[in-house]
């Protein structure tokens, strides 16, 4: 047993026996009603990837690390929308140095460990305050001018895809930066990973949550350029209206069809229509939207057709077989063409 979700199934504690899971990479068990995790979960020599969020997990920080995390090789580790109190972030954040973080582990494993930590109690220690970068995240959004106290051409919205709740899109937008192009960036993670259709207090109303985010920021733009992948790509859609034209790379449409059962069932269903809706407005204001998905892919293609006629809306098939189409395009070296593109496209209307 390599990979194991469990997500979204009410669960209350994970049997100690997932210890003797030897060959055990990833855990998924967010949105359950987890108080604790076993202390045998520590036991488990391969595991790289442990999603926990939107649980009632809660407690200090540091005896969960020590009692558990810190004998795991860990990459990616999600605790967003639980009930830690973030005063005690640096016990996870010990080992930051600079711009790159260590593993959490203290037992002999080295490597990158992602920490997302976002929709927590408290509040962190001043250095940890409202970060959101692609190591570690302690909130949903940050806004990054292209240089302070000055306005830039263009605001790129970017919104990352599933994971620990990471900044995404940085790379592209500083490549679109060094060539010329005056851009500010507003980066926006979901720290419960739930597709942005939850808020902060649990509830599930993020898709008001996040377009009065957006809009707080957006206000005073004339060119704004929206981006995001999968679960990143969905939100680029439903909030599609906020800006002048919308990248989304395989975005999950319908998650009656995907891995979104742990969202209830009115704002499950309520996506399609709200994606829908935001097209239409963006196209009655002149803005234009593109999707991009792998032709290879039969589920990103299903997705995409649900949308493929909307008014205002480009199509793109692309030549593999991969979800993560950004990877894709950006091993081919046509990511960042790609993103110039759209943004002289906006320079230029």
């Amino acid at each position: 047993l390599r990979e194991l979700w469990l997500h979204g199934n009410l669960l209350t504690c994970l049997p100690a026996e997932l210890g003797q899971c030897a060959s055990l990479t990833v855990l998924q068990a967010h949105h359950n009603r987890l108080a604790e995790l076993p202390a045998a979960l520590g036991a488990l020599p391969r595991l790289q990837g442990l999603y926990l969020q939107s649980n009632r997990l809660g407690g200090s920080l540091a005896a969960l690390r020590q009692r558990v995390l810190c004998h795991l090789p860990l990459q990616n580790l999600a605790l967003g929308a639980n009930a830690f109190d973030l005063a005690e972030a640096s016990e996870l954040a010990s080992e930051l140095s600079g711009s790159a973080a260590r593993a959490v582990t203290s037992s002999g494993h080295s490597g990158a460990a992602r920490i997302g930590l976002g929709w927590n109690r408290g509040t962190p220690p001043a250095a940890l305050r409202d970060v959101l970068t692609d190591r570690l995240a302690t909130t949903d959004h940050f806004f990054e001018p292209m240089a302070a106290g000055v306005r830039g051409d263009v605001l790129l919205v970017a919104f990352a895809a599933q994971g620990p709740g990471m900044q995404q899109w940085a790379a592209p937008c500083a490549a679109a930066r060094a060539a010329g192009v005056a851009v500010d960036a507003l980066y926006l993670a979901d720290p419960s990973n739930s597709y942005y259709l939850q808020d902060p207090a649990g509830g599930w109303g993020g898709v008001r949550y996040f377009e009065r985010l957006i809009r707080a920021h957006t206000a005073g733009y004339a060119r704004v350029l929206l981006v995001g992948s999968s679960m990143g790509g969905t939100a680029a859609l439903l909030h599609a209206h906020l800006g002048h034209r919308a990248v989304s790379f395989g975005p999950r449409v319908d998650l009656d069809l995907t891995h979104g059962a742990h969202v209830p069932a009115e704002p499950r269903r309520a996506c399609t229509a709200r994606v829908r809706h935001a097209l239409a407005v963006m196209h009655a204001r002149g803005g234009r939207a593109a999707v991009h998905v792998g032709a290879g892919n039969a589920v990103d293609m299903m997705q995409a057709r649900l949308v493929a006629h909307a008014p205002g809306l480009d199509l793109h098939e692309h030549d593999t077989f991969h979800h993560n189409v950004p990877m894709f395009l950006e091993r081919e070296g046509l990511l960042v063409p790609l993103l110039k593109r759209e943004l002289l496209a906006l320079l230029q209307g």
